[in-house]
């Protein structure tokens, strides 16, 4: 099951605005990131996850030099346990190594596969629900969850500045539909307009 998540944006006009996302399912919070002479080891109860399995980690105040959020890593069999698990840069590989430490909260999920679904995203007045304009996206990584969504210049130009709502909906191949997330986009005057 896919839930809408909150993501506000700001837009300048006359400008690019561009995002990449990664559309993931499953997430759990972590209990804790213990290093181990390079090697960490990720603590989550009863995480459900397997040897092979894709995720990625948000979240986090410091995050240990080496683990890249947002990346795609994959659990291995090394140090996997109900409650814990360890992770590689590759399918098959061997543990990531990091130096530094880990404080904050940091999340684990599921990118959630992509492949023959559509995105679409649109700008609505948030009393009116008017559409005033329509992202492009582009699955740049479909098998791995990820999306882009842009406003060109020549769209961004013409809104009004003021607070919109937009959403970005999922649609599988079958048809079945999701709102992944939602939020006030800001649209800010610029006075360089050509």
């Amino acid at each position: 099951m896919i839930y809408p998540a909150t993501y506000d944006i700001t837009i300048l006009q006359n400008a690019t605005w561009s995002g990449t996302f990664r559309a993931t399912q499953n997430r759990q919070e972590l209990s804790g990131i213990t290093i181990d002479t390079g090697t960490p080891t990720f603590g989550c109860t009863c995480h459900g996850l397997s040897a092979g399995d894709k995720v990625i980690f948000t979240g986090g105040t410091t995050v240990p030099c080496g683990l890249t959020l947002n990346a795609v890593y994959y659990v291995i069999a090394a140090g996997l346990t109900t409650d814990a698990f360890q992770v590689s840069a590759t399918s098959g590989g061997s543990s990531i190594s990091v130096s530094g430490s880990a404080t904050g909260t940091f999340y684990v999920a599921e990118p959630l596969n992509l492949t023959g679904y559509t995105v679409d995203a649109d700008i609505k007045g948030l009393s009116d629900l008017v559409q005033v304009a329509t992202f492009t996206p582009a699955l740049t990584d479909a098998a791995n969850g990820e999306f882009t969504l842009e406003l060109a210049p020549a769209t961004s130009v013409g809104l009004d500045p003021g607070r919109y709502g937009y959403d970005v909906s999922l649609t599988s191949a079958g048809g079945a539909r999701y709102y992944w997330v939602k939020g006030v986009a800001t649209v800010q005057t610029t006075y360089s307009r050509i």
